[in-house]
């Protein structure tokens, strides 16, 4: 039945309706921009159903009557219409169509469509947006200029980690990232990281399941769909760029600067090897640092807050980045070739990190209808980077603390025989190291290598069928090596009773490898035909994907000899571990686009997938998807040339898709080495206390939108709008289950999300003058929310704290998926507070009591997201400015813990370390009702107040995670070419200036740290701890010039 369905379709497409002519018409069709062929150009006589597509070298040739119109159409391009007359030859130059509904977007398998045939949002950043200020990352580089797409920045070390989600979140605990696709070829979710920025043409951002369905569960949440530059019909060019940026601390936690060390069990007695800040108040005077050392002396000090002293603890960052490309080609051949190094020392002293990457493609034109093309990347990022919480060690140290002064550790006496405070034996410290010890000894080296590429065959079989085979590969490999120093702490050290000091570091390494490969297959059939005012776009396709990773590790402890850091070096036993998974997708998939007169375009497709990580009988899903296009504009003859309606189109679609959630041989039940095997020669084997469900599913998505694109005063203003709305069901879960089956839990297929929002972009051009003056102004915005409706019976949340195994302060604050919430949400231990929402005190203490429930203080991912671009050009100058708010969500502060527990948060001193009665508290009565609190103050001094007893209560450290930030700033002057009219060899040059991230604005109440940062880049994002580095900002200079 289906074979017979297939025959009669490929029927239909080819039998049209020939009718009478005279004679044959041929000619060619350029374009008028720079006189080159143009293949793929529909040809039609005008009122008939008569037509064809040139071929390769735009040439074409069809019957017409002897009277009669041909219609030359191609995406992009303006349509033009030629009388025939008498001639037998008609050739035709099409020009450039600068309105916004004509423009190319590169969609799903990189097919290529015009955006007025689209019927779900798109949007498209090309490479003068996306490079403006020289970022490094292009992940980075994206962030507020695409409404719906949020680009998080996990950390902000030396090799910063991003996160990159798509209209919010669809999978509980499953992948809800974008997919990356480059070229064409899915890729992995890091490989974006590896990108020079410079190689790439446009990005386009498929934001829903709707736009990227024809990847199958891949792209479940969007796709980033990455064209990398190619070569063309010119003049081979050489194109040279440099651009050098510092990198400097622009916000630190707020710390209090009135008290020095001592801790709250001496009531202010000034302890000098005291890492607690609950000492007596600054004074001026000359203070002791640290125990007497082995010669007698004792470090000095005074005793006075050193301003910006943590701060001067980090480095300036340094980064040069070159890049050289080398593009050109004729009328059948193109290549380019691009080189880029990027070295980077980082803020941290001795961290630095180097990317090294080259690409080459090339495509050529064979026969007139045979096309073939390669496109080959590698890139190297080596990175050296502690692996110490540096940030913290320098938070926590007390505020009259010279912390520059122990930079220089290793020598245990200076130069002039004195002793070298800096070195472990003389640290001042008892309980914690010196920070620049501690990052010097604690290192990890990287080596990372990403090689990407993929090969294209294309053959026009007709004017009116086309096939395309493509293979592509993207390998990874890495190798790091985790590395502790050995030190032994000196006889004098450990007899004064430093407490660090009794134990030696007893060194220790883990060397771990392995890779990725992952291949990708394409075969794709195209048709296309006009009938008449009837276009039709058909694809039909096969795609195999294949995955491979291995991943081994060596670790050991008890190092014999310093700095020889090799396994064999070691006492007692070494540990290993060893994992290799294969896993495949076979799918097929169908594209069909019907378009009515160029403004009513039906869209529908069908993907059926079969993966090897689900069971036999689950393994194969069917998404289907479709969507409509109606271009007003074009339809209605009153708006066709309305002075005010430039271009009006109006969207809808419809799509279910999948998200496999299931790892490779994750419904095999296995048994793993137990803990501490093998012992000797005795092996050690227990049965893992999660049961897999052979009958796991995919989570399945079926998502709807609407939308419009409005066009007003040719285009001088265009309005974007979308609204989505997305239900997941058969999420993948962790349930507990009777201890009698054997396990602790369950992996169930249970729960449900929605998810909905809507989107506005609104880009305008408020002035352009004839004098060249010109402003564009581009603006963003999103709401968007997910909400759980159900979990599995009987549970109404998950800890996602624990399902990641994100340590710190889980007792404190926590992230969680709850029945009836925004997902996720951030719960923590709280106040108990009476009817009238006064915090409760016990009247024998003074302090607060703590509720006995965790508390949920908010949705852990922002609901607003506003960016905001502008972009002034005047006379070869362009200034470019990008700011971004995001907003509606609130973040828990896992360094604010430490910094009250030791005391230099500058909370710990609000009430100068005195007995204070808590604001707005009451205590209850001996009636049983509740009495404002005006006399009943804190028991000790205010020492332990935030030492344990406040500091144990999590809301403290719950703030908003609002934040504005001015994410690019750019300056450039494009020299003119008449200063290089004597140096024939230039062709153009400009010089810039540029900064990213210069100005963050955040809520008074956020004392801390940037809200954007997180633990990791799992689902559990709203927390931060002190393993990160401070915020940033970057600052610099660009000059590129053009041979």
């Amino acid at each position: 039945m289906k074979k017979t369905l297939l025959f009669l379709l490929i029927s239909l497409w080819i039998s049209f309706e020939i009718r009478a002519q005279d004679r044959t018409i041929s000619g060619k069709v350029t374009s008028a921009e720079d006189g080159s062929s143009l293949p793929g150009v529909n040809v039609v006589v005008k009122g008939t159903t008569i037509g064809t597509v040139t071929d390769a070298n735009g040439a074409y040739s069809l019957a017409a009557p002897e009277t009669g119109t041909l219609i030359f159409t191609f995406i992009g391009l303006k349509s033009k219409e030629v009388e025939i007359g008498g001639n037998t030859s008609v050739d035709a130059q099409l020009e450039q169509d600068l309105t916004q509904l004509s423009e190319v977007v590169v969609t799903a398998l990189g097919i290529e469509k015009s955006a007025k045939s689209i019927g779900y949002s798109v949007t498209k950043v090309k490479n003068e947006e996306l490079t403006q200020s020289k970022a490094i990352n292009v992940a980075t580089a994206l962030s507020g200029k695409v409404a719906g797409l949020q680009i998080n920045t996990i950390n902000n070390g030396i090799n910063p980690t991003t996160r990159i989600t798509l209209r919010g979140n669809r999978s509980l605990t499953g992948n809800n990232q974008a997919l990356v696709v480059i070229d064409g070829t899915q890729s992995t979710s890091d490989a974006i990281n590896y990108l020079n920025p410079d190689d790439i043409e446009s990005v386009t951002v498929l934001k829903g399941a709707n736009a990227a369905a024809l990847y199958g569960a891949d792209a479940s949440n969007g796709a980033l769909i990455i064209t990398t530059k190619k070569g063309s019909n010119v003049v081979p060019a050489i194109n040279f760029s440099n651009t050098t940026y510092w990198e400097s601390i622009s916000f630190m936690p707020k710390f209090q600067e009135r008290f020095g060390a001592g801790t709250e069990s001496y009531s202010r007695v000034y302890i000098p090897f005291e890492n607690q800040s609950y000492g007596p108040e600054f004074d001026g005077s000359t203070v002791d640092l640290g125990r007497t050392l082995e010669d007698g002396s004792i470090q000095k000090t005074t005793y006075s807050y050193k301003k910006d002293a943590k701060k001067k603890s980090y480095d300036v960052g340094h980064t040069v980045q070159n890049s050289l490309s080398l593009t050109g080609g004729d009328k059948t051949s193109s290549y380019f070739l691009s080189l880029q190094d990027v070295n980077t020392k980082g803020i941290v002293p001795g961290d630095k990190n180097r990317r090294t990457s080259v690409r080459f493609n090339a495509s050529r034109t064979m026969f007139e209808k045979l096309k073939t093309s390669f496109n080959v990347a590698y890139a190297l990022r080596q990175t050296d980077r502690t692996t110490s919480d540096f940030y913290s060690n320098v938070l926590n140290t007390p505020g009259h603390i010279p912390l520059n002064e122990y930079r220089n550790w290793r020598n245990y006496k200076n130069a002039d025989g004195s002793l070298n405070y800096a070195n472990p034996n003389n640290y001042f410290n008892d309980y914690f190291y010196n920070p620049f010890m501690a990052k010097d000894i604690n290192r990890q080296k990287d080596r990372y290598g990403n090689l990407q590429g993929n090969a294209e065959v294309s053959y026009q079989i007709t004017d009116w069928m086309g096939a395309l085979y493509r293979a592509g590969m993207t390998y990874q490999s890495y190798d790091y090596k985790f590395t502790q120093e050995k030190y032994d702490y000196n006889a004098f050290a450990k007899s004064t009773g430093k407490y660090i000091a009794q134990s030696n570091i007893t060194g220790g390494l883990t060397d771990a490898m392995g890779y990725t490969n992952k291949i990708v297959q394409d075969f794709i059939l195209t048709f296309k035909k006009n009938i008449g005012p009837v276009t039709t776009d058909l694809v039909i396709g096969s795609n195999v994907r294949e995955e491979k990773a291995k991943f081994v590790s060596l670790s050991a402890n008890g190092l014999v000899l310093p700095e020889l850091y090799n396994v064999s070096n070691r006492v007692g036993e070494a540990t290993a571990n060893e994992f290799e998974s294969t896993t495949r997708v076979v799918g097929y998939y169908g594209d069909l686009t019907i378009g009515y007169n160029e403004y009513l375009y039906l869209h529908a497709s069908g993907r059926r997938d079969a993966y090897s990580v689900l069971s036999k009988q689950n393994r194969n899903t069917f998404y289907p998807g479709v969507d409509i296009s109606f271009v007003a504009s074009e339809a209605i003859p009153a708006l066709k040339n309305s002075a005010i309606l430039s271009d009006a189109k109006i969207t809808a679609s419809a799509t279910k898709v999948g998200n496999v959630n299931v790892g490779a041989y994750a419904l095999q039940n296995v048994f793993n080495a137990g803990n501490g095997f093998p012992y000797g020669s005795l092996a050690g084997y227990s049965l893992g206390d999660t049961y897999a469900d052979p009958n796991l599913k995919p989570e399945l998505t079926t998502s709807y939108e609407v939308g419009g694109e409005f066009g007003f005063l040719d285009n001088r203003i265009n309005l974007e709008l979308a609204y989505y709305t997305q239900k997941t069901v058969d999420q993948t879960v962790n349930i507990d289950i009777a201890s009698s089956t054997g396990y602790s839990r369950a992996t169930v297929n249970a729960g449900t999300l929605q998810n909905s929002g809507y989107e506005i972009t609104l880009k305008t051009t408020p002035v352009s003058t004839t004098g060249g003056l010109k402003w564009d102004l581009n603006i963003n915005f999103a709401d968007r929310g997910t909400k759980i409706k159900e979990l599995y019976q009987g549970l109404s949340n998950i800890n996602l704290s624990n399902y990641y195994g994100q340590t710190g302060d889980a007792s404190l604050g926590q992230v969680f998926a709850q029945v009836g919430s925004q997902y996720p949400i951030i719960k923590a231990i709280s106040y108990q507070r009476d009817p009238e929402g006064r915090v409760v005190v016990d009247p024998s203490t003074g302090y607060p009591i703590k509720d006995p429930n965790l508390k949920t203080f908010g949705q852990a991912n922002p609901r607003y997201f506003l960016g905001i671009q502008s972009s002034l050009k005047f006379k070869g100058f362009t200034f470019n400015a990008l700011a971004e708010y995001r907003g509606g969500n609130v973040v828990y502060h896992g360094l604010a813990s430490t910094m009250w527990f030791t005391g230099v948060a500058e909370a710990t001193a609000a009430y100068g370390r005195e007995r204070f009665v808590f604001p707005n508290s009451s205590y209850l009565g001996s009636d049983g009702s509740y009495v404002a609190n005006t006399s009943i103050a804190t028991k000790d001094g205010g020492l332990g107040a935030w030492d344990s007893n406040l500091r144990s209560v999590g809301e403290n450290f719950v703030t908003s995670g609002n934040f504005w930030k001015l994410r690019e700033v750019s300056l450039t002057y494009d020299i003119p070419k008449s200063i290089f009219s004597s140096v024939k060899f230039i062709k153009s040059a400009s010089v810039g200036l540029i900064g990213r991230n210069l100005l963050m604005f955040l809520p008074k109440e956020n004392k801390y740290t940037d809200p954007e940062y997180a633990l990791d880049n799992s689902n559990s994002v709203g927390l931060n701890s002190t393993a990160q580095t401070p915020p940033t900002r970057t600052y610099g200079f660009n000059v590129s010039i053009t041979f």
